[in-house]
């Protein structure tokens, strides 16, 4: 069951990548998620009828969501893969309360950790695969 929800994780990754890569690199075919989110936006603006200058910053507006929702996703998705696995595939610095917190927050912290940063190091994978996983994770977050 652990590695169900992992692979559901994995899954969150991989369709975020897929869109990242077919909005930027296809720009004629935009990825199913940012075409969403770039339509909700623009009706919105539409249904508010707002000034011209309002309406101009929609656009803008679109394209940081946007990012900020492939970042958020990629995210969420590394945490999802973790959770399972949090207190017995990580080993924690000495004299770290991260151990005595529940193992969601400390998936989302891990990998919120390493996507912004190399990672600070009182989280580290204990097993070969979560070290490769971090791995990959750098490479999937990159774009963002």
């Amino acid at each position: 069951m652990k590695w169900l929800v992992s692979l559901v994780g994995a899954g969150l990754v991989m369709v975020s990548l897929r869109d990242l890569f077919h909005t930027l690199w296809h720009p004629t075919r935009h990825g199913g998620l940012s075409r969403l989110v770039m339509t909700v936006l623009w009706r919105l603006a539409r249904r508010i009828r707002a000034r011209r200058r309002v309406v101009g910053l929609v656009g803008p507006l679109a394209m940081v969501t946007v990012v900020g929702m492939w970042a958020g996703t990629v995210v969420i998705g590394w945490a999802v893969v973790y959770w399972p696995h949090m207190p017995e595939a990580f080993t924690f610095s000495p004299g770290s309360k991260a151990a005595q917190e529940p193992a969601l927050l400390d998936s989302l912290y891990l990998s919120l950790v390493t996507v912004a940063t190399l990672g600070l190091g009182d989280i580290a994978p204990a097993r070969a695969g979560f070290v490769w996983s971090r791995r990959w994770k750098l490479l999937s977050a990159s774009p963002c």
